[in-house]
């Protein structure tokens, strides 16, 4: 079979650009390669120039086998969130449209197999079901759903309900669609290297300059001039009867009118008193309330921990608020649909207009079908992962860690791997660290791979004293994978939304290694908690530090989780059921490892283990 596989970054990138959906579709098009499929690569998006102008395709160098196009100039911008500010332009662009069927026309592809659409737009997945071709969907993720694609509002709070699109508006700041693309041709200048001819220098050239330069010399002229005539009016027409009311400053603080005032206790926002308790109580003199916690100017809550014996850590909002693993229905909104409502009935009808959807893991699946995908179409189809091959070309680097003396336990070696964003939530294990004592601390040996992680190292650094052993490393390259996890106890995934599909667990298990993950997403689908690794409540501190005291108590319980971990679905299987969904003889769903009802207990009580 010819076969298409469309994402917006570059192939040979993997995951360094595009995160794990790049990763993967690496991975599927070298596999789909040794099972003798033409395999073609169509990305777009991220290229634009101003010469020629409109939207057209090129070729790159074939990569490893695969033929490799590009979308110039598409009036789709990825990765989404350059998009975010024009979300109807995903549901329709002619113009890429054309261009995108004028290359299926010469391709003649039997399967278009979308990975997202980040780049493109409907329209495309519609012109490839118009040419006769399978087309498959994977939900790696939530773009179709949600324009900047996690699901969280602001970046920090998980959305239940988007109120019809209303509440999208207010979600992020991003700068417009155009100052994203002129940064996006810019950027390609500076990567080739481009820069603009010299300007001609003849003799009418050196008159216009000329003539520019006498223009702003005496610019100031005609501008004096005006005001000068508008002040004149000002001064001799006629007075206004009454003046506008002035519009008073905003001043800091309370009104000192009298001795009440300077006596009676001042009040901090939320009609709380600073030392006392609801407005009109007396408070004792130089009490602390905890109506105090209300107040959080400058340093305000690390002076009441200093007060009440130990530093408070500053959890108000949102953002802390634990995760459950809850898939619901929205609730229905009165308001008419926008833009991004109108974006995402359109995107859930895409769906179901596709021959096949593919959810990740079965909390995917239930949640596109909560959102309105028909379930004849959407169906749970986990990723393989290309770490079997990875582990099986350096099996040296992934040995076993030394057994654990009852006695005299040596510490626990725990590994965070992954980007440093605020989704994969490295902020909740330093948080959950810091709620552990120093002799708990001193148990545990942590090493942190973190790509971009060069913002939250001090964090770290701050309890290196107390740590048997801290290593950061601000980066790591898939390769770098095995050596990274030889000789290590337990892998942590922390991720704060509902991770669709968690290839990082994949890589622990294929490394051997037992997994304490977050109860979220698809996490549960993979990891059986006491039996291959252990699972902690969604965004949730002091149930992670409860799980990591367990741990650095008991340690020895870890050798039981080792022996059961297995290793995840090569690629090569993968290859051959994504190969069944391209034929249409897929099985329909099975059903889901970890019952709904159950992922929500496993393994958020004390013990478990």
């Amino acid at each position: 079979m010819r076969v298409v596989l469309v994402n917006w970054a570059r192939i040979w990138d993997g995951a360094s650009v595009g995160g794990g959906v790049n990763g993967y579709c690496q991975s599927l098009a070298l596999a789909l390669r040794e099972r003798g499929h033409d395999v073609v690569s169509v990305m777009g998006g991220t290229t634009h120039v101003t010469e020629p102008a409109g939207c057209f395709v090129r070729r790159h160098d074939d990569w490893l086998g695969v033929r490799v196009f590009e979308f110039i100039n598409s009036s789709v911008l990825a990765p989404s969130i350059q998009q975010f500010s024009e979300p109807m332009g995903e549901v329709s662009a002619p113009e890429l449209e054309r261009e995108f069927d004028r290359l299926l026309e010469m391709l003649r592809p039997d399967v278009v197999h979308f990975n997202n659409i980040e780049g493109f737009s409907i329209g495309c997945v519609d012109r490839a079901r118009e040419r006769g071709c399978r087309v498959v969907f994977s939900l790696h993720n939530y773009h179709t759903i949600c324009p900047q694609v996690y699901l969280m509002q602001r970046h920090r709070e998980v959305c239940f309900d988007y109120d019809n699109g209303h509440n999208c508006e207010t979600c992020i700041d991003v700068p417009t669609r155009e100052q994203q693309r002129q940064e996006r041709i810019e950027s390609y200048l500076k990567e080739v290297g481009w820069k603009p001819p010299a300007a001609p220098t003849t003799a009418a050239h050196r008159r216009r300059e000329a003539y520019l330069r006498w223009r702003d010399a005496i610019g100031w002229v005609p501008q004096a001039i005006t005001g000068a005539m508008l002040h004149a009016r000002e001064l001799l027409g006629p007075r206004p009867d009454s003046q506008p009311e002035p519009c008073p400053v905003p001043l800091p603080g309370h009104s000192v009118s009298s001795a009440q005032d300077v006596i009676a206790p001042a009040l901090v926002p939320a009609t709380l008193s600073v030392v006392g308790t609801v407005v009109g109580s007396r408070a004792t003199a130089g009490s602390l309330s905890s109506d105090a916690s209300a107040d959080t100017r400058g340093t305000t809550r690390q002076v009441l921990g200093e007060v009440g014996g130990r530093p408070t850590p500053d959890r108000i909002g949102p953002e802390y608020r634990p995760l459950l693993n809850l898939v619901t229905v929205e609730p229905p909104s009165d308001k008419p649909l926008n833009e991004y409502g109108k974006r995402r009935l359109a995107m859930v009808e895409m769906l179901n207009r596709c021959d096949r959807a593919l959810a990740v893991s079965d909390f995917v699946r239930r949640k596109f079908e909560a959102m309105g995908v028909d379930a004849r179409v959407v169906r749970t189809q986990p990723i393989g992962s290309r770490i079997t091959r990875v582990v099986e070309l350096s099996r040296e680097l992934v040995f076993d860690p030394p057994v654990f003396d009852r006695e005299r336990p040596r510490p626990v070696r725990i590994v965070f791997m992954g980007y440093n964003h605020y989704y994969k939530g490295l902020q909740v294990l330093a948080d959950a660290l810091g709620l552990l004592t120093p002799d708990e601390l001193s148990r545990i040996e942590l090493s942190i791979h973190a790509l971009d992680g060069q913002a939250i190292e001090h964090v770290f650094r701050r309890m290196e004293p107390r740590l048997a052993k801290l290593v950061f490393v601000p980066g790591y390259t898939f390769h770098d994978i095995p050596w990274m996890l030889g000789g290590k106890d337990l892998g942590i995934v922390c991720s704060v939304w509902w991770d669709n599909g968690p290839q990082t667990v994949f890589e622990f298990m294929g490394c051997g290694v037992p997994v304490l993950g977050a109860a979220v997403g698809g996490i549960p689908d993979f990891i059986r908690d006491g039996h291959d690794g252990l699972l902690f409540r969604g965004n949730d501190r002091d149930h992670l530090a409860a799980r990591l005291r367990e741990i650095v108590y008991e340690p020895w319980l870890l050798e039981r989780l080792r022996s059961n971990v297995r290793p995840p679905k090569g690629m090569t299987d993968h290859a051959a059921e994504i190969e069944a969904v391209y034929q249409g003889v897929d099985p329909g769903n099975a059903e889901p490892a970890t019952p709904p009802e159950d992922a929500l207990r496993v393994g958020l009580g004390s013990g478990g283990m």
